[in-house]
């Protein structure tokens, strides 16, 4: 026959047991479900075309596959750069917001050296994060997001577990597809996503990013952003 001081003991140690588990799935996230689309670099996708350019916790520029295939640290910058570019097949260029006025860096994209170094108007680089077709997303209602254009909506994307869309970061140069950045909680690092044009394909190309600019060029030399004019 058990004591009743053995049962108080046994339902203790239950219930200190209960309670690590809640706080794990508390502070760990367990059994919380994953809001980020699958890896691209462990699942690549070929129907997602071209190059992107981002920026990873190192503060280097890194060149991926958009189908997740293949990356790698191109240039290392010590800081975050505002804007990247693709100039063409052989350079990239990055805008540095400090110090004043603007600093615009080319790179070569192969040995990653740093090629040229001038400032610009900073009233020039700007990118609205408007598609090359002028297509523009606004927030509808809770993670909700309406693509518009001349005036249309021409669609709208939704994603589901989010209170918040995650924030736009950039366009394919065809303008089907869309780069966001999303900030997952639990302290884990910035993600960049790629979403196609209707919302049906969708994947994480990268975590760890930060800054919030990407560039994207296809195999065409299509490129998204353009550079600022001389």
């Amino acid at each position: 026959m058990t004591s009743p001081s053995a049962r108080w003991f046994a339902i203790a140690v239950i219930g200190g047991v209960a309670a690590v588990v809640v706080t794990a799935v508390v502070l760990l996230g367990i059994g919380v479900s994953d809001t980020s689309p699958p890896s691209l670099e462990e699942n690549p996708n070929p129907a997602i075309a071209g190059d992107i350019l981002y920026v990873d916790e190192a503060s280097c520029i890194v060149l991926a596959r958009a189908s997740g295939e293949a990356r790698g640290q191109v240039h290392c910058t010590g800081v975050i750069p505002q804007l990247l570019y693709f100039l063409d097949d052989r350079r990239i260029a990055y805008l540095v917001p400090n110090p004043y006025p603007n600093n615009f860096v080319i790179v070569d994209l192969e040995s990653g050296r740093e090629l040229e170094r001038r400032t610009v108007d900073p009233s020039r680089p700007t990118f609205d994060f408007a598609a090359p077709d002028g297509t523009r997303i606004f927030q509808r209602d809770g993670a909700r997001l309406d693509l518009i254009r001349d005036g249309q909506v021409t669609g709208t994307l939704t994603f589901d577990g989010l209170d918040w869309p995650p924030n736009l970061v950039g366009w394919s140069p065809d303008s089907q597809w869309l780069a966001f950045f999303y900030y997952p909680p639990r302290g884990r690092g910035a993600e960049l996503w790629l979403v196609s044009r209707d919302g049906r394909v969708r994947g994480t190309l990268a975590t760890g990013v930060v800054g919030g600019a990407i560039a994207w060029r296809f195999p065409d030399g299509r490129a998204w952003p353009q550079p600022p004019a001389d």
